[in-house]
């Protein structure tokens, strides 16, 4: 079954009297347990593509729909729980400047929804699950950039989401650091059941997607078959999973 439809999604940003197509006619359907990723350019659209999938910003034409709901049709405060349970975004930003421990930091999405304890323990859960629970006490800046990336994985994780969107999350890292993070998304999407749509500007990261595209003057384009055998680019078979 369908998780996630994105139907002919069209988006323009406006900047003064100028106007930018970030994206066109943009279309892909996700089940559960899929990896899609999606290699794009700095400013080519891949922040807004997920933006717009994770209900936060609308697009000017198209369709997004969660489980067969129009994310449209939701009042701000339903698409503010989806993003709260069903839909974990991982973005680069973290507490720059707050006093939170990372064990904080991560059980924060939970504070207000069961006891404090509860939430610390399933935070030490999704940091383990991350690889990086000796990091529990530390503060956001006294970690690596590789440490960054992987607390705000666990950040999402720890809500227990059915899609996962990860926003470009080998930026910054060396090849070593890219390979982990991606086979833990792959980990997430094929033990744990959960659609991870991930974007890149890193081609060869998406080397072991289920689907892999590039995303160029707006549109979303599939990698062929020809291109992940002659190039980069190798998606792993879905029967074995």
């Amino acid at each position: 079954m369908t998780l996630l439809s994105v139907e002919h999604v069209g988006k323009t940003h406006r900047v003064g009297p100028y106007e930018k197509r970030v994206l066109l006619d943009v279309s892909l359907s996700m089940r559960s347990g899929d990896l899609f990723g999606v290699w794009g350019a700095h400013r080519s659209g891949k922040s807004t593509l997920l933006r717009i999938a994770a209900g936060i910003e609308p697009p000017d034409t198209g369709i997004v729909r969660f489980d067969g709901i129009d994310l449209a049709v939701l009042s701000k405060k339903r698409r503010d729980r989806l993003r709260l349970g069903e839909i974990g975004l991982v973005q680069g930003t973290g507490p720059q400047t707050s006093p939170l421990t990372v064990l904080d930091y991560v059980a924060l999405p939970l504070f207000g929804h069961c006891k404090r304890h509860d939430a610390r323990s399933r935070a030490l859960v999704a940091l383990r699950r991350v690889d990086v629970a000796e990091c529990r006490d530390a503060l956001w800046h006294q970690l690596s950039d590789g440490e960054q990336t992987l607390v705000n994985v666990a950040h999402a994780l720890v809500r227990q989401p059915r899609l996962l969107l990860v926003d470009d999350p080998t930026a910054g890292l060396d090849t070593l650091q890219q390979q982990e993070v991606v086979d833990l998304l792959r980990a997430v999407a094929i033990s744990d059941g959960v659609a991870v749509l991930m974007t890149s500007s890193v081609l060869s990261t998406i080397t072991d997607a289920h689907d892999a595209f590039t995303l160029s003057d707006g549109r979303l384009i599939p990698v062929t078959d020809t291109a992940r055998r002659d190039g980069e680019v190798v998606a792993f078979p879905r029967d074995e999973q």
